[in-house]
């Protein structure tokens, strides 16, 4: 089969989103599948991109397109004459002619950036299959672009949703049932040798693991900390990843009275690493897919506490395998803290039901969906 995987996710490192397409590729090319790789430069050069290459895998490259076109492009594009920024992936797929396109997003609705690839592939007639690995809890479009997203998806061979409640959103955000859609689990970097001990000592050791990123709500947790730390037992806030919003975060930890309970501990290459020292995992998301810390710390036996966004609500169950807050807000995420200290006696035992529970549900080979 000839298969060609683009992603849509051209202003990001390496992330999660990543994951989903990259494990189908590679599986379709360990059966000798003809791929072809779009992928963005902040990528183009990692491991599994090169050993893809390397098996056989055509790659175009894209630069992220700038965050204000320049004036000369402005006056084109209002003179109808600006070549479309996808015209170069178009021309590649043409010679690639492939069976099946593969088009990872990082947000729902990032086809509409991508208009004529859209409208290319509906008129070449071939089969094509969305990936929305995140969704906003409240999106909003303009009506123009409703109806193109409502378009797009109904000639989509599929639409795969990392999370239940993802999809639901979409569903009524377009008043649609979308019965080509399904929800697709990420595969995950867990692996049976990363559960480690229940740690030792007084101290319940909190841990955040995510991309530093505005959106994955630190600076609520960090807040409703502030509000509530003092009624909470002995703690500590351990802050695993890297990103554009540390900066900020560091200085809001700064000007809090949390002083050295909050600690940054950057990025953990190993599970083992994180969850040798912690007892309980918390994701404060404010919009999200679905985390994939989340079922992996529920693996590595421990319970967590999360925000009821993304995929949350698909792995955790309220008082038995973790604790989840109605709302990302700093209220919320306060009186759901004070409820799991509460019951901390009970985290080791809560941290084995998760394990169970992730394990039964865990589709390791989801992602051979895309390709089949």
């Amino acid at each position: 089969m000839r298969i060609a995987f683009i992603s849509a996710i051209l202003h990001y490192p390496w992330g999660g989103a990543d994951t989903l397409w990259t494990h189908a590729a590679e599986a379709a090319s360990g059966r000798g599948d003809r791929l072809l790789l779009s992928v963005s430069t902040a990528v183009a050069e990692h491991p599994r991109i090169s050993a893809l290459i390397r098996a056989g895998a055509e790659v175009v490259v894209r630069d992220p397109p700038p965050a204000r076109a320049s004036l000369g492009a402005r006056v084109l594009r209002q003179l109808g004459l600006a070549r479309s920024a996808d015209a170069h992936l178009i021309e590649a797929l043409r010679r690639f002619r492939p069976e099946v396109v593969v088009f990872s997003q990082g947000g729902t609705y990032d086809l509409i950036l991508h208009k004529e690839l859209a409208v290319w592939l509906r008129g070449a007639g071939i089969k094509h299959r969305l990936v929305a690995n995140w969704q906003e809890e409240h999106p909003q479009l303009a009506p123009a672009d409703l109806s193109f997203i409502r378009e797009a998806f109904a000639s989509a061979d599929s639409l795969n949703f990392v999370s239940t409640r993802n999809l639901t959103i979409t569903r009524r955000h377009l008043d649609l049932p979308l019965p080509n859609a399904r929800v697709i689990q990420n595969p995950l970097r867990w692996q049976p040798a990363d559960v480690a001990p229940w740690p030792a000592g007084v101290t319940m050791n909190l841990a955040t693991v995510s991309r530093l990123d505005e959106s994955k709500g630190i600076q609520l947790l960090l807040q409703a900390l502030v509000g509530s730390g003092d009624r909470l037992p002995d703690w500590r806030l351990n802050i695993y990843g890297v990103g554009p919003h540390e900066a900020a975060l560091r200085a809001l930890a700064a000007q809090t009275c949390l002083g050295d309970r909050v600690v940054f501990r950057g990025y953990a290459k190993q599970l083992r690493d994180i969850w040798a020292a912690n007892h309980l995992m918390v994701s404060p998301a404010i919009d999200d897919g679905v985390p994939m810390t989340i079922p992996e710390a529920m693996l590595c036996q421990r319970p967590v506490l999360a925000t009821c966004v993304g995929g949350a609500e698909d792995w955790l169950v309220h008082g038995s395998t973790g604790f989840l807050c109605s709302l990302p807000g700093v209220a919320h995420l306060s009186a759901t803290l004070r409820e799991a200290f509460a019951q901390r006696a009970r985290w080791e035992e809560m941290g084995r039901t998760a394990a169970a529970s992730a394990t039964r549900r865990y589709q390791e080979n989801d992602h051979l969906l895309l390709i089949t």
